[in-house]
């Protein structure tokens, strides 16, 4: 009967340690599963400010091509006054000579 008692005790014994090992791999499954949740949520937000500044790009080369165009219209507004004042300048100079 000691046999059997001292076999009960020693798998009682296992039983337990066992019990602990699941417990602790349960607490570790669960921080990871929590970290995960965490680096989730840090690449969702990531991916947000990415697409901000992408938006933010795409309008900034709108922008630019816009104000590009108009200096070009600028520039072809002052290069015609030029040739205009020239072009006045050269009439002044021959009615005067």
């Amino acid at each position: 009967m000691d046999v059997v008692l001292e076999r009960l005790v020693a798998l009682e014994m296992k039983v337990r340690e066992a019990l602990a090992e699941l417990e602790e791999t349960r607490r570790a499954r669960e921080m990871s599963e929590e970290k995960l949740r965490t680096l989730e949520a840090h690449v969702g937000s990531r991916e947000q400010e990415i697409a901000a500044l992408v938006a933010q790009r795409e309008r900034d080369t709108v922008e630019l091509t816009r104000m590009q165009a108009e200096r070009d219209e600028v520039r072809g507004r002052v290069e015609g006054l030029l040739g205009e004042i020239a072009r006045l300048e050269a009439a002044v100079q021959a009615a005067g000579v």
